[in-house]
């Protein structure tokens, strides 16, 4: 584990349940709240020369499966990434300074939302790359990436005190 905090540092390496993780001291240019995960990423694949594909999963997403981690990454071999994502057909607007204009659909021809082009939105659950894809683009997101639909669940993401609680109440849902 990278970590630029002593306290963390000294945690792990005290607590016997966690004896087979290892702390590696961030180097002090790739400190603060400002520094972009790739930056740690990029950092971490070049001092521990990695070679195979990483994945980068969020502690945020309390319901993802690891049988949704191994089915991903079946598909990174084609592809020099996987990004888990949820898919939408719906119809979609967004609002720009003159108003709101649409996104996937045309409002004077009612199509149902079967027919409407897929948006993929990207949920952070996890990222599946290869080394070079990040090293070449800075990105986690390769040239060629394949999104990879998870259920509504899965895809919780926690980021509010209100996401918590919506969490909080799916776990005694999903008992």
């Amino acid at each position: 584990m990278d970590t630029d905090s002593d306290e963390i540092a000294n945690l792990i390496q005290t607590d016997s349940r966690l004896r087979t993780i290892t702390t590696i001291k961030r180097r002090s240019e790739l400190c603060g709240d400002k520094i972009s995960v790739c930056e740690l990423i990029k950092d971490f694949i070049l001092r521990h020369q990695i070679r195979e594909p990483l994945a980068q999963i969020h502690v945020t997403s309390p319901f993802l499966e690891e049988s949704t981690l191994v089915e991903a990454y079946k598909h990174i071999g084609p592809h020099d990434s996987v990004i888990a994502c949820n898919k939408h057909q719906s119809r979609f607007w967004r609002q720009e300074a003159y108003g709101y204009c649409p996104v996937n659909h045309n409002p004077t021809k009612m199509e149902q939302t079967q027919d409407l082009p897929v948006l993929f939105e990207e949920n952070s659950a996890f990222y599946i790359f290869k080394p070079e894809a990040i090293l070449g683009l800075g990105s986690r997101i390769g040239r060629n990436p394949y999104f990879y639909v998870i259920d509504k669940v899965e895809s919780i993401d926690i980021d509010t005190e209100d996401d918590w609680n919506f969490t909080i109440t799916m776990k005694d849902v999903l008992k």
